[in-house]
């Protein structure tokens, strides 16, 4: 499927680059989410036509994520007390929901999408480096500490 994307998305391309993607990748997650269009004769021009206000709208998102970016830089760790078993494991996981809820509840405003876990879930405690992808071009790191609480 060729597409026309509308901006820029994190290992797939830059705004106005017109990349062929799976299907199922393209009707179900680019379309519906108004990051692409399909590569028409038709949304070519109407893209060119557009293409200063999407750059505009680019830019301003870029901006707004480095400013999160820098503030989320300056936090040192985020810390999880977690009951843990008598074999030392978490009883369940920390996996990006909890992260985003966590950042998010210390004022970090952070997607559940935004955190990069490729590991998978956290199941035992320990200090770990989780990454945030909060735009194409920005992404970051932050200290989680996953401790055992007090009974």
């Amino acid at each position: 499927m060729k597409l026309i994307l509308l901006e820029n998305i994190y290992n797939l391309g830059e705004l106005g680059d017109t990349v062929t993607v799976k299907a199922g990748y393209g009707r179900n997650f680019l379309l519906p989410r108004g990051l692409a269009v399909p590569a028409t004769k038709d949304n070519v021009e109407k893209f060119e036509a557009r293409r200063e206000e999407l750059q505009r709208q680019a830019d301003e998102r870029l901006a707004a994520a480095e400013a999160r970016k820098e503030a989320i830089d300056a936090l040192e760790e985020v810390r999880f007390e977690v009951p843990v078993s008598p074999e030392g494991r978490l009883y369940g996981s920390i996996n990006p929901h909890e992260i985003a809820g966590k950042l998010t509840d210390m004022g970090y405003a952070v997607e559940k999408a935004e955190v990069d876990m490729p590991e998978g879930p956290i199941r035992e405690p320990g200090e770990f480096t989780i990454g945030l992808i909060l735009h194409a071009d920005v992404q970051t790191e932050i200290k989680v500490t996953v401790v055992a609480a007090e009974s």
